[in-house]
Formats: C-alpha cells, structure tokens, sequence
C-alpha cells in the first residue's frame, strides 16, 4: 500500500501534467466532512490544491463541497446510498464517486463512475481519486488496480494465467455480467490453447456469474443463452471437442 510520501510524489507529478486546466487554490479551512477516516491519496491532493480539472472534463470536488454536493444529490434523486459511498467529482453526464466501503462488505470500494440517469449502476474503474486522476490524465499506472481493471487489462494481452487470478479477486457488486464476459474471454484464450479442462472451468464460471442476476424465473433460459455463447466461443476458437460438450451442457 502506498504510504504518505508516494502519494505526495504522485500529487506532484499528477500537478505538473498539461492535461489539468485547472487547479483550485489550497483551503486551510476546509475539513474532511465525514465520519470515516479520510483516504491518504485524498489528503495529499488536498493539501496541494482545493479540487483539480482535467482537459477531458474531468472535475474533483474540493473538500469543502463534498458533504453539500452528496447530501444534495441523495437528497434530490431519494438514493439510498450507504453513508461511506461519496460523490468525489464528475464528468460530463457522469458522476464520479468514492467508496470508501469501511465495513468490508464491497470488495474493497475504489473509484466508481454512474450515469446521472441511472444513479444505481455502478463501474468500478480505480482504487483511490489519485490513482483515477493519472490514468485519466495518462501520466501514471493505478498501483494498486481493482480485480475488474486488472481482468481487462490480461484479457486484451491474451495473458490467460493473469486474467484467471484477476478474475478470482473480489469483484465490485453489480460487475456480474462484466465478470462473466471476461470468463468467457478466459475460456476462449484456454481453448485455443487446447486446454480443455481449463477452459470448460472458465465457461462454467461465465454461466454461473451470468445466473447471479437472474431471477428463478428467468434462470433456465439464461443458462442455454449462456451454455450457447461457450459453444460459439468454443467453436470459433477451433475446439470442437470444448463446443461439443457446451452444447451438451446448454441442454
């Protein structure tokens, strides 16, 4: 885990990017406004600048109007949000907001994005406001990636081994069908390796995080419509063997 000096070394390369427009002027009168404790990666930016902009639109509340901004829009839009999931900034229709999850029941919280008209919607996409603010800015990694970046990122390598141990982190709720797409992906990448055991593994998990959203009463035919697209996957692949016994599965 990052300490507070690796932080204050991030705030500053972050701070010398061209890509932010903007950064507001530090307030010694501003406090953290909530009960849990505030994320280092924030104190550091905060004691550098009030709030910051990118060139992409990006925008970080200060830390005076963290409090007014989530309360308004709890308020406004009667969300039912937990008191440790904040708006931290936002992004043209996007509204950018930090889970803090101190009860450990969110596998972990992080960075999320939601679309303002959907304010239940979840996407993970960092760990900490810093972190977001260098890779959006593209002048620094995430250190430490939440399960569903890292799943990506090996899934567009082709690296099987590093998106299997992604895939088997704590995902973020709500991330299922993502989650079952990147099986999918998984179970491909083995069958082309003709790793059969491996990758009817990955398919069985594909279905199985695709089943988790679905009512009893839906639940038969989203496991065909998943069993299906193994065996399509499976079969454009060249694993007739794999996409034989899918199709046996899907019935």
């Amino acid at each position: 885990m990052a300490n507070d000096g690796s932080h204050a070394e991030r705030t500053a390369l972050l701070l010398a990017s061209p890509r932010v427009r903007s950064a507001a002027a530090v307030r010694p009168d501003a406090v953290w406004p909530f009960a849990h404790a505030e994320p280092a990666d924030l104190r550091a930016l905060y004691h550098h600048c009030d709030g910051i902009e990118l060139d992409d639109g990006v925008r970080i509340f200060g830390r005076g109007e963290l409090h007014d901004v989530t309360s308004w829009l709890v308020l406004e839009k009667g969300l039912s949000w937990p008191d440790d999931l904040i708006v931290a900034g936002e992004r043209r229709d996007i509204v950018i907001a930090l889970d803090l999850d101190v009860r450990g029941v969110r596998a972990g919280g992080g960075v999320l994005e939601v679309g303002a008209d959907d304010l239940g919607s979840f996407e993970r996409v960092a760990s900490g406001v810093l972190d977001y603010l260098l890779v959006r800015s593209g002048t620094a990694e995430d250190m430490a990636p939440p399960g569903e970046i890292e799943a990506k990122r090996a899934a567009r390598t082709g690296d099987r081994d590093a998106l299997e141990r992604a895939l088997l982190r704590p995902m973020y709720p709500g991330s299922e069908r993502t989650v079952g797409a990147l099986w999918l992906e998984l179970g491909a990448l083995h069958a082309v390796a003709r790793d059969a055991e491996r990758s009817l593994r990955a398919f069985e998990q594909s279905v199985a995080a695709r089943l988790a959203v679905v009512g009893r009463g839906g639940r038969n035919a989203e496991r065909v419509a998943a069993w299906t697209a193994a065996v399509h996957v499976a079969r454009s692949r060249g694993a007739e063997a794999v996409a034989i016994e899918c199709e046996r599965r899907a019935r």
